[in-house]
């Protein structure tokens, strides 16, 4: 929660009572002053102990030189420590999923010293002069280099070798025996015989061999473990004809060995590619004084084994592939089940009941709806665009209410006319009513500029044979502002919350702002109805276009299932073909609805409905006595979504940026058991952004991932080594999209393909670019103005104020009027 539950509500609440049973309209009312009451210490929450940690972790940068930064004041400050923070954070993020792609591995799995050497496979094994073991001599299960052993050798003791002859070939029994082989000197495995029987002009020349060589003198010559596994054993031995035996893991050569034991003879002749290592140590005769001999003088290798830390190493990684898999798999087939099989059902007529026990709670089959357009600084192609399509939606025109709130008297950078002129020059105003005059109410803003006026138009719009009753909102300021450059504007939730406390207060017979009261009665007028009667209200943006049978579709789906309170439909772009920066836009729409989404609707917690085009229910009706549950009403939930305390950088965030997910979070926490849903079917048009500046979107750990994956594929291009895991993850990853063009949008199969392509081509700019640009920028409100107006500049977002955010604001200068209720 932003607010605490023992802290005041926001100033746009307060006065407001919170339960009633009956609501009468009375054509007077009584003024009521607000006294604002002392605010309650707050305990410590999540957010200070964040705002804290930001302040600790940048202790050493005083705020005299945030102050030549150009961060002024207190808010910009923190705001710039906060971002500080978040960088640690991330980076922090990103070395953890670093050292978890390739650092776990050298951890548990140290990279192979001298003495764990890479493996060798059995042709690098084939002992014969003219393989890739030229000038590497095995001793004692390890490779040295010929040239270098020759040379301790010749110092050492006077040894010369020919490395002709040894190259590739086993010289373990040339040096020095343990004392495990002094019972058999006698045998062939003494060096001083096998000297003496290997001493030719082309083998070796000794200049003194009354010693064998010591391996000890081999102890700073590099060497290399040599490796079998199983599968080598057995193809080394059908291959070089030897007989091969297991003891202890090492490898050992048993195709001529001398009698030593007969026991232990016999042994070996019936354990040729057999491990004897249990035998050994299980038989009485005892055959391990031999065996050990054995070990040390037959030797060609070592057992290939894996530690137990590159076991729990290659269980991680598999546990782990197997989870994103299965995640990305379910998701993506649930998807598919979701369009397929749910969403056909959500938008199906149903037969109307007759039975005499059913009592519908829709006495009309129509329910109220709102229609809310919220503008700022459009063109009037595109306001006209978006009025048009929802006027000519296929759902009867006085069960329709078009409600259109201007942010503000602003003038759109290339407009000649401000957007409230815009508006009011396509309407045709209702003249048998009082010209409007500027009404005041609590808005959400910092200081004195709480305290906003608007005028409330009324009247209708007529578009193709449609007749719609609109309502127009023109956000004016007080009259302090009005020669400011954006006199009014209040921001985007700032007009949201106009309809909603509007209609809370109605429905509840709370008392009213003058703005309030101007819309109830304008409402009124117009609808033949009390606004407590509206049952949806479907939100779009001024540049939004909806396809005709989109309400239709929407309004059914609410009716069907009457446990959802909110739901979306499929968003595309519009300006798809105006630059780069909305081209690699268009999949990423598609994929961000039709798997994301729909995957999200299968549990009913769809959780952004996005403010360009969603619908939510206003309130549910219990049965036909009038009893009824308010939704996105609900008191609390206005409240909250009011908030105008705005402190740290988490806040400037969600309420400035955010609010379209911070609504849907609000709604699915205070009504966990409703659903929020995609509608795929109902469809519409938006603009988006098309320069790179305005689109700020990253996942915390998306740079670490790209950079990795790119690395990974240099890598396998380079070494010829597929990484098996990273490349299956990429492959379902960035495949299966192109699946669900095919499976769910059949009919432009061919162009969404393309433009997943694109998309993918663009992945370094999604997933590096992006995220790096916006981390830098989190207290930067200046790229959420996405129009600009005429005669302004960037680097000031529409909810700075200036020294108004120091006044402090007066509630008692925004008068409630208080509604008879009678019971």
């Amino acid at each position: 929660m932003l607010r605490s539950p023992s802290a005041d509500p926001p100033a746009a609440r307060i006065g407001a009572t919170r339960f009633s049973d009956a609501y009468i309209l009375q054509s007077s009312y009584i003024e009521i002053p607000q006294v604002p009451q002392p605010k309650p210490k707050q305990k410590a929450s999540v957010l200070n102990i964040w705002a804290l940690f930001s302040k600790a972790l940048t202790c050493c940068v005083l705020n005299g030189f945030l102050q030549i930064l150009g961060k002024k004041n207190v808010v910009a400050q923190q705001a710039w420590r906060e971002k500080v923070a978040l960088c640690f954070v991330i980076f922090l993020l990103c070395f953890i999923v670093g050292f978890l792609t390739f650092g776990l591995v050298h951890v548990l799995c140290p990279a192979l010293s001298e003495e764990t050497a890479p493996y060798f496979n059995d042709s690098s094994l084939n002992f014969s002069p003219s393989n890739s073991m030229d000038g590497q001599i095995l001793i004692n299960g390890f490779l040295y280099n010929s040239s270098l052993v020759t040379k301790v050798l010749q110092t050492r003791a006077d040894i010369t070798i020919s490395v002709a002859n040894f190259t590739g070939n086993s010289m373990s029994l040339f040096f020095t025996p343990s004392s495990h082989c002094l019972p058999y000197s006698s045998a062939s495995w003494d060096c001083l015989k096998t000297i003496a029987d290997i001493v030719t002009p082309e083998n070796i020349a000794i200049g003194n061999s009354e010693f064998c060589a010591s391996v000890d003198w081999l102890e700073f010559i590099p060497r290399q473990r040599v490796t079998f596994s199983w599968a080598d054993i057995s193809a080394y031995s059908s291959h070089s004809g030897k007989q091969i035996t297991v003891f202890n893991n090492v490898v050992l050569n048993i195709t001529e060995i001398p009698a030593i034991t007969l026991p232990f003879t016999n042994l070996l002749q019936r354990s040729a590619g057999l491990d004897i290592t249990l035998p050994v140590y299980s038989d009485s005769t005892n055959l391990l004084a031999p065996a050990f001999c054995l070990q040390e003088r037959a030797i060609i290798g070592f057992l290939a084994s894996t530690p137990p830390g590159c076991i729990t190493s290659t269980v991680i990684q598999s546990i782990s592939l197997l989870v994103i898999l299965a995640l990305v798999f379910t998701k993506f087939f649930m998807a598919v089940y979701f369009y397929w099989i749910v969403a056909p059902r959500l938008i199906k007529s149903k037969p109307t009941r007759h039975h005499v026990h059913h009592v519908s709670p829709y006495p009309h089959p129509h329910p109220y709806t709102i229609m809310l357009v919220t503008c700022y600084s459009e063109s009037e192609p595109s306001i006209r665009a978006t009025m048009d399509s929802l006027a000519a939606t296929t759902y009867p025109d006085d069960r329709k209410l078009l409600f259109v709130v201007a942010d503000g008297i602003v003038t759109g950078a290339g407009n000649r006319k401000s957007t409230p002129d815009i508006v009011l020059g396509l309407i045709e105003i209702e003249t048998r009513l009082p010209y409007p005059q500027p009404a005041a109410y609590v808005a959400i803003a910092d200081g004195v500029k709480q305290r906003n006026m608007g005028y409330v138009y009324s009247g209708r719009y007529v578009h193709s044979g449609h007749d719609v009753p609109v309502v127009v909102v023109v956000k004016c300021g007080a009259p302090e502002e009005r020669d400011s450059a954006k006199p009014g504007n209040r921001g985007k939730r700032d007009s949201q919350l106009i309809l909603m406390n509007c209609l809370s207060r109605c429905l509840f017979d709370d008392r009213m702002t003058r703005l309030d009261y101007e819309i109830q009665f304008r409402i009124m007028h117009l609808m033949k109805v009390h606004p407590s009667q509206f049952e949806y209200v479907l939100m779009v943006d001024a540049d939004t276009d909806v396809h005709a049978d989109a309400l239709k579709f929407m309004i059914q789906v609410m009716i069907n299932d009457r446990n959802i309170m909110g739901l979306c439909g499929e968003t595309r772009i519009r300006n798809k073909w105006t630059s780069w920066v909305t081209a690699i836009q268009v999949f990423e729409y598609f994929s961000s609805h039709h798997l994301g989404k729909a995957f999200e609707s299968i549990f009913g917690g769809v959780t952004c409905l996005p403010g360009c085009f969603c619908m939510y229910r206003i309130k549910i009706q219990k049965d036909l006595t009038g009893r009824f549950v308010p939704l996105l009403v609900n008191p609390d939930i206005v409240q909250e979504y009011s908030e105008n305390v705005v402190e740290t950088l988490h806040k400037k965030n969600l309420l400035l940026l955010g609010e379209d997910r911070f609504l849907s979070t609000l709604m699915l926490r205070n009504f966990p058991r409703r659903k929020m849903m995609f509608v795929p079917q109902a469809i519409c048009h938006t603009v988006v952004p098309d320069e790179f500046g305005v689109e700020l979107i990253g996942t915390l750990v998306l740079p670490a991932a790209i950079s990795f994956t790119i690395f990974l594929l240099i890598q396998t291009v380079i070494t010829s080594q597929v990484q098996m895991i990273p490349m299956l993850l990429l492959v379902f990853v960035l495949g299966l999209p192109g699946f669900l063009v095919v499976l769910t949008n059949p009919r432009h199969k061919a162009a969404y393909l393309w433009w997943l392509g694109v998309y993918i081509f663009a992945l370094p700019v999604w997933n590096f670019v992006l995220p790096l640009y916006a981390f830098w920028h989190f207290d930067d409100f200046s790229w959420g103005q996405t129009r600009m107006v005429d005669g302004e500049t960037k680097g000031r977002d529409h909810d700075e104020h200036g020294e108004c955010e120091s006044i402090k604001f007066d509630p008692s200068s925004v008068i409630l009027k208080s509604l008879s209720i009678v019971n």
